[in-house]
């Protein structure tokens, strides 16, 4: 972690973001992963074949502790951003708002507005361009960085509750009373609790029950549905990054401007 001082309260922010969604990751890990579905096999009467069947469990993990844990993540990245605003308007002015946020608004119009009459653009006219013009922290500008507010948003009201999907099961072995190995993988699809594959031939034993390859989902009716919690986290985590870095250059950058174009006092007697 980075001992600068400038900017520091931001990049705590982050850094407590990310050990969140490390966090989430180990919990994930941890999923009883042999208690999400049974492996049985059945027989195809028709065809005398024998058939393997997967079934899933009704009673999936409780995900509400995942909830917590993203919104965490969420909150800790709207306050780096928050954070940054504030420090500028700090170093420039001399005093701290309570009210410095960083904007979000509807329209580029409003945005614009609302950067106009704020402590911000009085500080900074190049951090108040930057986050106009390069930021777009408005509906139709940035998506990801839109995407990332809304969802923050919503946590504030109820819980952002993922839910777990099973992609695929690799590897499963079965072994017939001739000595015959099978070895299948069984792809899952979204919404379906029971899966039939018909094997070549009968007397199959199951010998192992493979491995499960699982991905938690942001859940219906969120402005990421269905996309895997993880990366979506991570790609808001690197987002908010770029953005705290992009203010934090911008400003010490009009300040050496600022400094260089101050007026010189002669050397001349």
């Amino acid at each position: 972690m980075s001992t600068r001082k400038e900017f520091a309260g931001s990049r705590l922010k982050i850094e407590r973001a990310k050990h969140h969604i490390n966090d989430l990751h180990t919990q994930i890990g941890g999923i009883a992963v042999s208690s999400l579905y049974t492996l049985r096999i059945d027989t195809n009467a028709q065809t005398g074949n024998d058939v393997l069947r997967v079934e899933f469990s009704q009673f999936l993990p409780p995900l509400e502790d995942f909830a917590l844990i993203i919104g965490d993540a969420l909150h800790n990245l709207e306050s780096a951003m928050d954070y940054a605003v504030n420090e500028v308007v700090f170093r420039r002015l001399g005093s701290h708002d309570d009210y410095t946020k960083f904007p979000f608004r509807s329209t580029r119009e409003n945005l614009i507005a609302a950067i106009n009459g704020a402590l911000v653009y009085k500080a900074s006219k190049a951090v108040s361009d930057f986050i106009v013009n390069v930021a777009q922290p408005y509906e139709g500008g940035n998506d990801p960085l839109w995407a990332f507010n809304d969802m923050n948003n919503v946590d504030k009201h109820r819980l952002l509750i993922p839910v777990l999907h099973i992609k695929l099961i690799s590897r499963i072995r079965l072994q017939n009373d001739r000595g015959d190995v099978h070895i299948s993988s069984q792809a899952m699809h979204p919404g379906r609790r029971l899966f039939r594959r018909e094997l070549n031939g009968r007397n199959y034993k199951i010998t192992d029950n493979g491995t499960p390859s699982i991905l938690i989902l942001f859940a219906k009716g969120s402005t990421r549905e269905g996309e895997a919690v993880l990366p979506t986290l991570r790609q808001f985590t690197e987002i908010v990054s770029g953005l705290v870095e992009g203010i934090e250059r911008v400003f010490f950058a009009e300040e050496r401007e600022t400094v260089d174009d101050s007026p010189r006092i002669s050397q001349k007697a």
